[in-house]
C-alpha cells in the first residue's frame, strides 16, 4: 500500500549518533504505535529496505484522539491517520512524517543535530535570493526585541546591514533558480516546495539533500554573512566560557498562550493538575531570571542566581556539539512537567518535567566571556561587530567631561529652588549635554517618557532628542544600566511625537517640578524656549519628514576610556569579565533596538 503514499519533500535531517539496527528499528516501530489509543492494523510497515545508496523504513495506521475543540467530558473521539517515513544515508537520516513522532527517548539515543552551519551552507548558496527571514536576538536582556520577522521579494534589496550582526537567522525562505526552499537550520528541517510525490522520490530527495550536507562548505551568501553566524562549538570552548544562562521565557510562553502547543502540569501523589494562568506567569517570571554560570569542573557547569554562586539552582554540561541542561531546581518548577495539548490531560506518553522540556527544544541563551559568543536554540553563533574587536559599542559612546563631578541624580530640593544642582546629571544635561537643543523640557516622573525632551528645529535635519539621565559609582557591569535602558526603549515609539498624546504632554511642562518626595519647586519644567510656543515647536519636529531622532542615556557610572581599556584587554587575549560581557550585550541590544525604531542610540558617559 506505500505506493499511494503521497507526501511533499519537507524532512528533518538528523546525524546519526549510533548504527540503527533492526532490532532498533523494531523497537521504534512498537513504540510509536503503542503511543496512540486504539491504533488500527498498519496499511503499510516497511522495514530497512535497500534504495540506491539508502535504507528507508516506513509505518502508516490510524488511530484516535480528542478533538481539541472539545472538553474530555464529550467522549468524542476522532480517528486520524499517520505515517513516518526513515531514510538512512551515510550516517545521517531524515525523517518524513505526518501525525506521528519520534519517542524521545528514541531521538536522544540515535539522533544528532546537524549543525546550523551546513544547512546554510547546503542551501543558501551565492546565487539564492532569500524571501523570509525570521530572526532571534543574540541578548538574555529582557528589553531586547526577542524575534524578528522581514518577507519581501528580495531582502538583500530592502534590509540594510545596521544591527544584523545582533541577530541570529532561526529559519528563512529563499529561492535558487527555480527551486524554493524554507528551512529551520536549529531543528535541521529543510523543505523544498514541489507537488506530492512517492516514498522512492523523497528517499532519492534525502539522498541529494545529505550529500550536500556533507559536502558543504562555509556558507557563501552575501546576505546571510551579515548576520550572526554559527561557530563549532568544540573549538570555541577552547579560549572562551559560559558566563551567563537564560530560558527562552518568551518562546515558553508562546507555546502555551500564544499557539497552545502545550500545558504545563504539575504531578503529585500519581494525581495530574494543569497550572492556572496565574501560576504559569508566576513561574515564568522566576524563569526570567538572566543566571551567573560558574567555573567549569569537568564537562559541568553550575548556574546561579546574581550573588549566590555558593548556592546554585542549576547546572550545563558542556559537550563536543552542544550544551545541556542537566539541573533547573527553582522554587516555582519544582514537580513541574511539559504535555502537549494535542492529548487529554494526564495522557501524553511523552510527558516531560519541565527541565528536561527547556533541554529538548533548547529554549535557552548562553553568553560567553568572548562577547562575540552567543548560544541560542542549540547553535553557537558569532557576533561579526564583537569579532571584530567590538569597536562599534566604542562609536556609540560620547564622552562628557562635566559628568565626572556628578555626585547624584537629581540632587536634593529646598522649597523655591530654581534650578537642579550642577553637581547632578539633570544639572549636566541642561548645561552641557543638551546644548545644542532651543527647545528643553523637564519630562521627568508622572506619565514620563525621558527625564528631559530636547528640540533643535533649527538644525538640517531637524532633532528630536530624549534623554535618560542616571548616576552611580563606576562600574564595568550591566546592573546600572538595566532601569534606564528599559526606559528607553519602551520609549522609543514615544519618540515619534504622537500628535494625541502631546496635548496633555504640553499642559504638564507649564508647572514648575516638583520633586519625589513632594518638594515644590520653583523649576520651571521648561528649560529653554518659549512656553506659549511648544505646541507649534513640537508639530514642526513632528511633522519633519527627514528628523533625527536621539536616545540617549546619560550616566556617570561608565567610563569610556574604561570600556577602551577592556576591549584592549581582550583583544590582548585577556578573558573579559562576565559582567562586562552582559554590558556589551544589553547596550549592543539597546543600540540595535533605536535601529529598528528608526531613532540612533547613544550612552553619554564619563572620559
Amino acid at each position: 500500500m506505500i505506493e499511494h503514499l503521497r507526501a511533499g519533500k519537507t524532512a528533518n535531517f538528523h546525524r546519526l549518533k549510533r548504527r540503527l539496527s533492526l532490532a532498533a528499528l523494531n523497537g521504534l516501530l512498537t513504540t510509536i504505535r503503542a503511543a496512540h489509543a486504539e491504533p488500527s492494523n498498519n496499511l503499510f510497515v516497511h522495514r530497512r529496505v535497500a534504495h540506491g545508496p539508502a535504507v528507508w523504513s516506513a509505518i502508516c495506521f490510524s488511530y484516535e484522539q480528542k478533538p481539541a475543540f472539545l472538553a474530555d467530558e464529550a467522549e468524542a473521539d476522532e480517528r486520524v491517520w499517520g505515517f513516518l517515513l526513515l531514510v538512512e544515508h551515510r550516517g545521517h537520516a531524515a525523517i518524513f512524517k505526518s501525525r506521528l513522532n519520534l519517542p524521545n527517548a528514541f531521538a536522544t539515543r540515535y539522533l544528532g543535530r546537524v549543525s546550523a552551519e551546513r544547512v546554510d551552507a547546503a542551501i543558501a548558496r551565492q546565487d539564492a535570493i532569500f524571501e523570509k527571514m525570521r530572526l532571534r536576538h543574540l541578548s538574555v536582556s529582557g528589553f531586547a526585541m526577542r524575534t524578528k520577522s522581514y518577507e519581501a521579494n528580495d531582502l538583500q534589496a530592502v534590509v540594510g546591514p545596521a544591527g544584523a550582526s545582533r541577530y541570529a537567522p532561526l529559519g528563512y525562505a529563499l529561492r535558487a533558480g527555480q527551486d524554493h526552499y524554507r528551512a529551520t537550520p536549529s531543528t535541521g528541517r529543510i523543505a523544498l516546495r514541489s507537488e506530492r510525490i512517492g516514498h522512492l522520490e523523497l528517499v532519492d530527495y534525502a539522498v541529494s539533500v545529505i550529500d550536500d550536507l556533507l559536502g558543504a562548505g562555509p556558507a557563501r551568501n552575501d546576505f546571510i554573512r551579515t548576520f550572526a553566524r554559527a561557530v563549532d562549538l568544540e573549538e570555541a570552548l577552547e579560549t572562551a566560557r559560559p558566563a551567563a544562562f537564560a530560558v527562552d521565557v518568551a518562546g515558553l510562553a508562546g507555546a502555551i498562550h500564544d499557539t497552545r502547543l502545550i500545558r504545563l502540569v504539575r504531578v503529585e501523589d500519581g494525581n495530574c493538575s494543569q497550572l492556572s494562568t496565574t501560576e504559569v506567569d508566576a513561574l515564568l517570571g522566576e524563569l526570567g531570571h538572566v543566571l551567573e554560570v560558574g567555573e567549569v569542573a569537568g564537562r559541568l557547569c553550575s548556574l546561579s542566581l546574581p550573588g549566590t554562586q555558593q548556592d546554585p539552582v542549576g547546572a550545563i554540561a558542556l559537550n563536543k556539539s552542544d550544551i545541556a541542561l542537566r539541573k533547573l531546581d527553582l522554587p516555582l518548577t519544582a514537580r513541574v512537567s511539559v504535555e502537549k495539548t494535542e492529548y487529554p490531560l494526564g495522557t501524553d506518553p511523552n510527558r516531560l518535567p519541565l527541565r528536561r522540556y527547556i533541554d529538548k527544544e533548547n529554549g535557552y541563551i548562553i553568553l560567553f566571556s568572548d562577547p562575540a559568543l552567543g548560544y541560542i536554540g542549540g547553535n553557537l553563533f558569532r557576533d561579526g561587530a564583537m569579532a571584530e574587536g567590538g569597536d562599534v559599542l566604542l562609536r556609540y559612546l560620547v564622552t562628557n567631561a562635566d559628568l565626572d563631578i556628578v555626585t547624584d541624580e537629581k540632587g536634593t530640593f529646598t522649597q523655591g529652588q530654581t534650578a537642579f544642582d550642577a553637581e547632578t546629571t539633570f544639572g549636566a544635561i541642561i548645561a552641557s549635554v543638551a546644548e545644542g537643543d532651543d527647545i528643553l523640557v523637564c519630562d521627568d516622573l508622572g506619565d514620563e517618557w525621558a527625564d528631559f525632551i530636547g528640540l533643535d528645529n533649527h538644525a538640517s535635519p531637524p532633532r528630536v532628542s530624549f534623554y535618560h539621565g542616571k548616576h552611580g559609582t563606576l562600574s564595568l557591569g550591566a546592573s546600572p544600566f538595566h532601569v534606564s535602558v528599559s526606559q528607553a526603549q519602551k520609549n522609543l515609539e514615544r519618540m515619534m511625537l504622537p500628535a494625541a498624546a502631546m496635548g496633555g504632554k504640553i499642559n504638564g511642562w507649564r508647572s514648575n517640578y516638583i520633586s519625589g518626595s513632594g518638594v515644590h519647586t520653583a523649576i520651571p519644567r521648561v528649560v529653554r524656549g518659549d512656553p506659549n510656543r511648544l505646541a507649534a515647536t513640537f508639530e514642526l519636529a513632528r511633522a519633519a519628514p527627514n528628523a533625527i531622532r536621539r536616545a540617549m542615556i546619560v550616566t556617570s557610572s561608565l567610563s569610556k576610556g574604561a570600556v577602551e581599556q577592556a576591549l584592549a584587554d581582550i583583544r590582548g587575549g585577556g578573558r573579559p569579565d562576565p559582567y562586562f560581557v552582559q554590558l556589551y550585550q544589553l547596550l549592543m541590544s539597546f543600540f540595535s533596538a533605536c535601529t529598528d525604531m528608526n531613532a540612533f542610540g547613544y550612552v553619554v558617559c564619563r572620559p
